[in-house]
């Protein structure tokens, strides 16, 4: 399966860091499977943050559908 991160970086390996500010469903790593999900998400975190280039991360699932 894969799996979709959208983001203003690549990100190769994920990590948990401590968040100070409060997140919709809290603190984590978000994935989707909709690819069109990240690519929106990757155009708002660059807008938000004011750097970087919307990236779409692509990961695959160990886990099987």
């Amino acid at each position: 399966m894969l799996l979709y991160h959208g983001s203003n970086q690549i990100v190769e390996e994920p990590r948990l860091i401590e968040q100070t500010r409060g997140l919709d469903f809290g603190a984590g790593f978000y994935l989707t499977t909709d690819q069109a999900q990240a690519v929106r998400f990757s155009g708002i975190v660059v807008k938000r943050r004011k750097s970087g280039v919307a990236t779409v991360n692509v990961y695959i699932s160990p886990l099987k559908r």
